[in-house]
Order: C-alpha cells, then sequence, then structure tokens
C-alpha cells in the first residue's frame, strides 16, 4: 500500500511538472509578438523588464522539468553520474531563474505584498539548491537530500500555483494578479511544510530501525516502508 501511493504521487509529481513545465513555453513567442494565453498582469511585467522575465518564465521550467529524474534511486545506485549531471543543471537554473526573479519582484503584478511572498520564495530557493548542491559535494548526504526536496518543493510551486488559480476564480477575484497577493505564499509553503513533515517522519523511522534488535528488523521495514524521495 505504501509503495502504491508513493509510485502514484510520484506520477502525479512528474506529470504535472511536465505538463507546467511544456505549458511555460508560450513564453517563447513573446519576442515576436505572440502573446497567447498570457495574463494581462504577467504581460505587464514582461513589458517592465522583458529580459529578466523572460529568463525566469524560461529557466524555472527547465529546473521544474530536471526535477522528478533526481529522486529515482535506481538512477543514483545505477547512474551516479547522470545523477551528478543532472543536479548541476538543476541548481544552475534554480540559481539563474532565482536571481531573475529577485529583479523582478519590485514589478509584480500582485503589488508589493505579492511581491514580497515571491521574493522571500526566491531568496530561499537559491539558497536551497546552492546548499544542497556544497552539501553534496562535502558528502554530507543526508543534509543533501533534505535540502534538494526543500528546493524541488519551492520548484514545485509552479504547479500548485497553478492548482490553486481556479480556487481564487471561484472565491471571486477576477484575474490572476488580484489572487497573486495570497498566491505568492499559499503556492509554496505548503509544500515545504509537507516536505519538513515528511522529513522528519523518515527520520524517525530511520532512528528506530537502527535502534531496533537485528531479529525485528524484517518485520520494521516492513511496517515502516521507506521511500527513497
Amino acid at each position: 500500500m505504501d509503495k502504491t501511493m508513493a509510485r502514484l504521487s510520484y506520477g502525479f509529481m512528474a506529470l504535472s511538472a511536465v505538463g507546467v513545465a511544456l505549458y511555460s513555453l508560450r513564453y517563447l513567442g513573446v519576442p515576436w509578438g505572440v502573446w497567447a494565453l498570457i495574463d494581462a498582469g504577467i504581460a505587464g511585467v514582461i513589458a517592465a523588464v522583458p529580459f529578466k522575465a523572460l529568463t525566469h518564465m524560461l529557466i524555472a521550467p527547465l529546473a521544474l522539468l530536471v526535477g522528478p529524474f533526481q529522486f529515482i534511486p535506481s538512477l543514483r545506485a545505477r547512474h551516479p553520474k547522470i545523477h551528478r549531471y543532472l543536479g548541476r543543471v538543476y541548481v544552475a537554473c534554480c540559481v539563474i531563474a532565482g536571481i531573475a526573479a529577485l529583479a523582478v519582484v519590485p514589478h509584480a503584478s500582485g503589488g508589493p505584498i505579492a511581491g514580497w511572498g515571491f521574493g522571500i520564495l526566491a531568496v530561499l530557493w537559491v539558497g536551497s539548491a546552492l546548499g544542497g548542491w556544497w552539501s553534496a559535494i562535502r558528502r554530507k548526504f543526508e543534509l543533501h537530500r533534505l535540502l534538494m526536496r526543500l528546493s524541488y518543493a519551492m520548484t514545485f510551486g509552479a504547479v500548485t500555483l497553478r492548482l490553486q488559480i481556479p480556487i481564487g476564480f471561484m472565491l471571486g477575484y477576477t484575474s490572476y494578479s488580484a489572487m497573486s497577493v495570497w498566491l505568492a505564499y499559499t503556492s509554496w509553503i505548503p509544500n515545504v511544510i509537507a516536505v519538513l513533515a515528511y522529513s522528519a517522519f523518515e527520520s524517525r523511522n530511520r532512528r528506530l530501525l537502527r535502534g531496533a534488535p537485528t531479529k525485528d528488523l524484517p518485520r520494521m521495514r516492513t511496517r515502516h516502508g521507506i521511500v527513497g524521495l
């Protein structure tokens, strides 16, 4: 049951990440005057700071796309070089897109309250990605695992934000810009809380396994199956 739920959760994460990343390709048409499916508020941000905005909007989806591959245990075990290479690509995308996002924050379509939310996200996003890379180099793999989970939780905010937009319309908001005052926080903070809770639960199970008598290990592994995400 636990493995089935883990696979379903991973499948949802991967498919939704790919979907949102591909949907972001619409920004490629902006330099040629194609603004299809782009919110008016977002169009205003692009018009104000085109290079910085498009850098964020086109590089961030690459991080979203690469991230799920980093959570496949068999890839890490059998092809560590591919895991490391994709990790470097992921971190580079997070840093470039995050710095660009910070430059765009003063022009946030939802005003300063939304700008603060997205600004905090950008700082934590860049910091967790660089921290994950640094901890891997120092071979602090438990810290590396936690920081990269947190980093991707924030990257995945691109998906949860879009899932929450219909809720905003149901609540009476008339545009993305209007609802971004709260989307700037609700799109990523629940993701981070979920990762911290899961990591704490996993850490507790590991401590239980290390402290259990040898004869109890098979039973406890079955009962507390640890997912390799």
